[in-house]
């Protein structure tokens, strides 16, 4: 999905464009990719949007937060999870993560919930579900499937999660509505209710009326006819494409374990991770220049990495100066320095050489 879009992309979207009709929040292809979306996630409602971090913005508006409410983020993920929270004028509290799946640690945010709590973001990060299970029950949750088209704990999808669940369709994504989009998936009528008015400037028509008015303060959230057209097409190949990509990140996990100071990632019992990102836990003392070093020796066996997350939200500038409340989060800090994504290859028959590469360059590297 995160490769060029496919002819029945295209197709899809060339035939929006030469219809004439391209935008509004009714348009018919919005309206059948939400009901796609809702069908794929077996919730009633999906309420398609501008982006993940609208999706967010939305869920949190749905639920009435705002001044003085708090809301219990994790500290390993990217700044959208929290910058949502600041705008309706709520505060982040942002928590440790679980050192295995790198999503928010479930005794970090019990610890963390006082009074003023008023949700829980629990990221499914790089497509690994969350440990909702183990999270306080009496408090609601936003799902963040962003990372995680696909995903899956204990057979639910990661959509059906929580009070709201928020998706992003941006160009890597492993659906993207045309480069940009979002969803918030709910089995709450009065939530889907309060986004689909406020994704569109919050208008109504006025009664006997051909007029409208704006009943409260709305955005422009909507999503095109033509995103809608393409995420919809590519929904369409989402369950093959995540068994194809689950096939290969597994197989290359099982070859590294086999590497010394590169520790792969795991999928905890009862979950589907979708790997979106394929990210692996380097230690760092282990090698010369530590994981710097280790990316140089892998660029130079043609290996391109990116270091994951290394400004964790504790040490983010926007979250400073009295915005946020950080807890403690050392799990997170150490692993700003250690994780590393390597691409996961299109193709299965390259995996056994691109295990081969990281084991050369990790021996190569190694003090």
């Amino acid at each position: 999905m995160t490769e060029l879009l496919a002819k029945a992309d295209i197709e899809a979207a060339v035939r929006v464009l030469r219809s004439g009709q391209l935008g509004g929040p009714d348009h018919p292809e919005v309206r059948r990719f939400e009901s796609a979306l809702a069908q794929q996630s077996g919730v009633p409602h999906a309420v398609a949007v501008g982006s993940g971090t609208a999706a967010i913005h939305c869920a949190l508006i749905a639920l009435g937060i705002g001044p003085g409410d708090e809301v219990i983020v994790p500290a390993h993920t990217f700044i959208a999870t929290a910058t949502p929270v600041l705008m309706t004028g709520a505060t982040p509290v942002v928590v440790d993560i679980d050192d295995s799946t790198y999503c928010i640690d479930p005794p970090a945010v019990h610890s963390a919930v006082s009074s003023r709590t008023r949700a829980i973001i629990a990221v499914h990060i790089n497509g690994h579900p969350a440990l909702v299970d183990q999270l306080p029950q009496d408090v609601p949750l936003i799902s963040d499937a962003c990372q995680a088209h696909g995903a899956r704990l204990f057979g639910q999808h990661v959509g059906a999660m929580g009070v709201a669940s928020a998706f992003s369709f941006w160009q890597d994504k492993l659906i993207t509505a045309a480069g940009e989009g979002g969803a918030v998936l709910t089995s709450d009528d009065s939530i889907a209710d309060r986004i689909r008015l406020i994704r569109s400037h919050a208008m109504e028509q006025i009664p006997s009326s051909p007029d409208f008015h704006h009943v409260t303060l709305g955005y422009n959230y909507r999503l095109t006819g033509v995103q809608a057209a393409v995420g919809h097409s590519q929904l369409s190949r989402l369950e093959d494409s995540v068994r194809e990509r689950r096939a290969r990140a597994l197989r290359l996990a099982e070859l590294l374990t086999e590497v010394p100071g590169i520790k792969p990632p795991i999928e905890r019992e009862g979950a589907q991770h979708a790997f979106w990102k394929f990210v692996v836990e380097v230690e760092a003392e282990r090698f010369e220049g530590g994981r710097a070093g280790l990316m140089m020796a892998l660029a130079e066996f043609g290996v391109r990495t990116a270091p994951r997350y290394p400004v964790p939200l504790t040490r983010q500038p926007v979250l400073g100066g009295g915005n946020a409340r950080l807890m403690s989060c050392p799990r997170a800090e150490s692993l700003a320095d250690r994780l590393l994504t390597i691409p996961l290859p299109a193709e299965a028959g390259t995996i056994d050489g691109l295990a081969d590469l990281v084991k050369k360059a990790a021996d190569a590297q190694r003090r």
